[in-house]
């Protein structure tokens, strides 16, 4: 008798928007990430579920009850559910976790759960929670890198970090996990694209591929987005149709010094100013010497 289980990252927080190792530190959604919490609850709804789980931790708490106020269940939490232990390394970015930890990735710095253990761990309660609750639909909010490393050790998926308020269902039939369909982030779409805030994710973007409108080494394209105050970007499944990125002191002056849209997609800028206009309202955002490309 199949469990089915949908996986589900909790929303967006601010430490997602900078980089920042969230760990076992409670950060709280940011207005974004209730927004994405309630899209996906107006899609959840629409479907049975016979249970739903969350980590403890407030960013994963507070995406569940916004489906169980939809769905009238109550939420059951489970601490093995957390986010990676990061120890000494919560809090910091990628540039600032390099610059303590030279060349070591986050699960090899010393104090820090490894992989293995972060997979094993999630193994351990999924596999739990599949036993508890056998032929039935259940829905459980966690952490990417708890999803992604228990997909990995389950299912032998590739390493990648689900989107925020994405979906990956499994199903288990007793013995082991299987895939029970592709992640799913359709409600987070605005007229077929998805807009992000996350440095890491464009970042990561730009050391593979460089950065379209600027001719510019990868990792140079990826330490000018890591050393900004803030990014937008704009895609279309994995294609990147446009970013922006800005300077700010977060209090009343801003500027925007670069801003890409790709062809066809003109329409993504104004979406991508309102967005940094939305996340700093005091700041009054100016463009200072910017960079506009249209990829034509």
């Amino acid at each position: 008798m199949n469990t089915y289980i949908a996986l589900m990252r909790h929303g967006v927080t601010d430490w997602n928007y900078d980089g920042r190792a969230q760990g076992h530190t409670d950060i709280p959604l940011n207005r974004e990430g209730e927004w994405q919490a309630e899209a996906a609850a107006a899609r959840l709804a629409g479907e049975h579920w016979d249970v739903i789980y969350s980590s403890d931790l407030a960013r994963a708490r507070a995406t569940a009850l916004a489906v169980c106020r939809r769905t009238g269940h109550e939420l059951i939490t489970d601490p093995r559910l957390r986010e990676r232990q990061i120890g000494p390394a919560e809090g910091l970015t990628p540039i600032e976790r390099n610059a303590i930890w030279p060349g070591l990735s986050l699960g090899e710095i010393p104090g820090v759960e490894s992989n293995e253990q972060l997979a094993v761990r999630g193994e351990a309660v999924i596999t739990e929670i599949a036993r508890r609750h056998p032929g039935r639909r259940v829905l459980v909010v966690a952490h990417g890198g708890l999803i992604s490393y228990f997909l990995q050790r389950a299912v032998g998926a590739p390493h990648a970090i689900s989107r925020n308020t994405g979906i990956t269902p499994v199903v288990y039939d007793g013995r082991s996990f299987a895939l029970a369909g592709e992640h799913d982030y359709r409600h987070l779409l605005v007229d077929g694209v998805e807009y992000s805030g996350e440095k890491l994710r464009l970042a990561g973007y730009a050391r593979e591929r460089g950065l379209p409108g600027l001719e510019m080494d990868p990792e140079q394209a990826r330490d000018l987005l890591l050393h900004s105050s803030a990014v937008e970007s704009a895609w279309v499944e994995d294609r990147l149709v446009g970013y922006a990125r800005a300077f700010t002191d977060r209090v009343r002056y801003g500027y925007i010094d670069l801003l890409y849209t790709a062809p066809g997609y003109q329409r993504v800028g104004s979406e991508l100013r309102r967005r940094l206009a939305e996340r700093f309202p005091a700041v009054r955002f100016g463009s200072r010497g910017a960079q506009e490309a249209t990829g034509a």
